[in-house]
């Protein structure tokens, strides 16, 4: 059953961009290269391939005249433009990541602005959004290494927050109407507890849904994991991680940094030691890091002594700063998930790789059902 769409003003542009702005951004010289017609990109004035331009944002501002619906796209349309930068623009590899994303980033956004002018709600609506979120936080880990003059992960966080919170707003209205406008809900409800981790007001909403929708495997694993970092035990965050899926290990990663802060502080407490050291092999293992290079500049970053016989830690003698230096992309917690599926199938959710969970029993033979 789908939700009926009220608008209060109706897209009747058919193509990913409007003529007359195609036409504008062509004489103005403003296309983006990925929508050049092939062959003319070096020269004097470079065509655009109507198949491939895509409307750019456009910031409101005070006294612009108010959109007109040649200039809108229907939310069909929209979705068929959001699947077209998924599926031919995401996968390309003659132009590095960092490029890819700032295009699909702002026609993103252009799509989202349209959707908000025409008050669009219903399947469509939400299918974008769901890709938006995907894409977003896919993006912060691809790009998490990238210098801030090239990427801004606040910029891309605020986004995928704000994407997140419209499809839980879409989705409780769609049960007040008694509709099923998706059925990847629990997959996303249990993205926004990750995104939020230690948040009292995403656990909040989590614990007033519905019985059905909490007791979702995603679900009750993104529970677990939120009572694991809220009582600090990092060492059964990271076991309960393994169980996640791709995109949720993306979430996760957003979050690295600081909770191997915190497990460094604690540790350094607990194994405080002149004699002692703690071996940089098991404290590369507890802190998630691929090697033990990254583990041993991650504690020297903090203050920690390191030599050939292992870690000394020593209570009150490092000075812990509050940043957390730039996070190290992780093959153990989120590259060795994805396989052999391609980025642009897990972006759609064409696969299971964002949310698929086989158990969520924890190794030591907790369950989830047992987390609050």
């Amino acid at each position: 059953m789908k939700m009926n769409r009220t608008c209060e003003i109706q897209g009747t542009c058919m193509d990913m961009s409007p003529e007359q702005e195609r036409k504008m951004r062509e004489l103005q010289m403003r296309l983006h290269p990925l929508e050049m017609v092939p062959g003319t990109e070096d020269s004097k004035r470079p065509k655009a391939d109507p198949s491939a331009t895509i409307k750019e944002y456009s910031r409101p501002a005070a006294g612009k005249a108010d959109a007109f619906s040649s200039d809108l796209r229907p939310p069909d349309v929209l979705l068929k433009t959001v699947h077209y930068m998924i599926s031919r623009v995401v996968p390309r590899t003659d132009y590095r990541y960092v490029k890819l994303y700032d295009f699909v980033f702002d026609r993103l956004r252009s799509v989202r602005q349209d959707l908000v002018i025409q008050r669009a709600i219903g399947t469509s609506c939400v299918q974008i959004l769901e890709i938006a979120v995907r894409f977003h936080l896919y993006s912060g880990y691809r790009l998490c290494t990238e210098p801030v003059a090239h990427y801004d992960s606040k910029i891309n966080s605020d986004h995928t927050q704000e994407c997140l919170k419209r499809l839980l707003i879409l989705y409780q209205n769609a049960d007040l109407e008694g509709a099923l406008i998706s059925n990847n809900r629990e997959e996303f409800e249990a993205l926004y507890l990750l995104f939020n981790l230690g948040s009292t007001e995403a656990l909040h909403h989590i614990i007033w849904l519905p019985k059905k929708i909490r007791q979702h495997p995603s679900i009750k694993l993104a529970l677990c994991i939120h009572s694991a970092y809220l009582q600090g035990n990092f060492l059964r965050v990271w076991r309960l991680a393994s169980k996640c899926g791709y995109i949720q290990s993306c979430v996760l990663h957003r979050h690295l940094q600081e909770i191997r802060r915190r497990t460094l502080l604690i540790l350094n407490t607990a194994y405080s030691s002149k004699n002692l050291r703690f071996p940089v092999s098991v404290l590369s293992k507890w802190l998630m890091f691929d090697t033990e290079e990254e583990s041993v500049e991650f504690c020297q970053f903090h203050g920690l002594r390191v030599d050939e016989k292992g870690v000394q830690f020593q209570k009150g003698s490092p000075t812990f700063v509050e940043s957390p230096p730039q996070p190290y992309m992780c093959n153990r917690l989120v590259d060795c998930k994805q396989g052999k599926v391609k980025v642009h199938d897990l972006i759609m959710g064409h696969t299971d790789g964002g949310h698929g969970i086989a158990s969520t029993e924890d190794k030591d033979g907790s369950s989830a059902q047992t987390c609050r």
